[in-house]
């Protein structure tokens, strides 16, 4: 679900009119033309839920020798090429 551009005003009931947001969106500032009322309200997100509890991954993890045993694409190291 995205940030809503518009929303009716408490105070004239028009249309108040989204004019910032945070990088993250979680913040947002909404304005009504109208009678110049200003509104501040946190967003919280819905995939907040997704991510508490999982584990990052790990890069190291995916750069592994291949569990199937093939062999790598490393080149030899220079003394055991002699």
């Amino acid at each position: 679900m995205g940030i809503p551009f518009t929303k009716p005003c408490p105070e004239c009931q028009e249309e108040m009119e989204l004019i910032t947001a945070d990088d993250v969106g979680e913040v947002v500032v909404y304005e009504c033309p109208e009678c110049g009322y200003q509104e501040e309200s946190r967003v919280e997100r819905e995939d907040a839920d997704d991510t508490e509890g999982a584990q990052p991954v790990d890069p190291l993890e995916l750069l592994e020798d291949d569990p199937a045993g093939e062999e790598s694409d490393e080149l030899p190291d220079a003394d055991e090429a002699e």
